[in-house]
């Protein structure tokens, strides 16, 4: 099976990664791969700066303490874990990308210790996220030990990341919450141009029907997955983060369509990904 894949850099982000996929890879019977990436190019000091050699070692042997380190964590986090480790050289996110081909999982902090050693600035999270082939975890806090949390689209689009979902609450026992928003206006606000309750009504039911059929098939698949139901006008990543204040976990598509457009680089991925207190997954059509 494929492993999991967790960039290190010896910073608070880092271990609260390590020790998500540590958990992970041990839940889900894979190997754990910590990655150190350490970048020496003179771009990120000064155009033409000639970087003295032992300044290049000190570099290089800062990313190989904080993969020994992060190894112990894991260790000390999950036993029974099987590890591998390594380090890089290069641009972060091109790094764990090329490194992550053989991986199903690239787990990721949210910050960083700064230009040199920061793999955890949110470009390279979200670099990573918008390019990876397979699921790719931001690490913005532990979490609660309540529900996985979905955001669900009543099209295809969403079928990848519902899938996931389902497996993820399978894995860990726990509940499944489907959120879907079929307006991003609250009920005042229809209201407010003239939408008759009826109405409102009425377009809340052929919502939850078209979520209901949406989630039946992978319901079959995992009988012993409790599913929730979240359907409201709302705004997207309010209504997910609003639902996810004791999740372990949200689970959202690469890319969305009506309520969930741009879940990814969009302004909705941005707020759930800069606000959410629980690791946040992101999952490839």
């Amino acid at each position: 099976m494929s492993a999991i894949l967790v960039g290190v850099d010896g910073s608070d982000a880092s271990d609260a990664a390590v020790r998500w996929g540590a958990r992970a890879a041990v839940t889900e019977g894979v190997d754990l791969k910590l990655v150190g990436v350490y970048d020496i190019s003179t771009s990120n000091y000064a155009p033409g700066l000639i970087i003295p050699q032992d300044v290049v070692d000190a570099i290089k042997q800062d990313a190989v303490d904080a993969v020994h380190a992060a190894a112990e964590l894991a260790k000390q986090t999950a036993p029974d874990v099987t590890l591998h480790t390594s380090t890089a050289e290069g641009d972060a996110a091109r790094a764990l990308l090329e490194l992550g081909k053989d991986a199903g999982t690239i787990v990721l902090g949210t910050r960083g210790l700064g230009s040199i050693k920061g793999l955890f600035l949110g470009s390279v999270s979200i670099s990573v996220a918008a390019h990876f082939h397979g699921r790719v975890v931001v690490v913005a806090g532990s979490g609660g030990d309540g529900p996985v949390v979905v955001g669900v689209d009543d099209s295809p689009v969403s079928d990848a990341a519902v899938a996931e979902a389902f497996r993820q609450a399978a894995l860990r026992n726990a509940k499944l919450v489907a959120v879907h928003t079929w307006t991003p206006l609250d009920v005042d606000a229809l209201h407010g141009y003239g939408i008759e309750p009826a109405e409102v009504t009425r377009m809340s039911g052929d919502a939850v029907e078209a979520v209901a059929e949406r989630l039946a098939g992978y319901s079959a698949d995992h009988p012993d997955v409790v599913v929730e139901r979240v359907v409201i006008p709302e705004e997207p990543a309010k209504a997910i983060l609003d639902a996810a204040d004791d999740a372990q976990l949200i689970v959202v598509g690469s890319r969305g369509r009506g309520g969930f457009t741009g879940l990814l680089l969009g302004s909705t991925s941005q707020k759930i990904l800069h606000q959410a207190e629980c690791p946040v997954m992101v999952v490839r059509e």
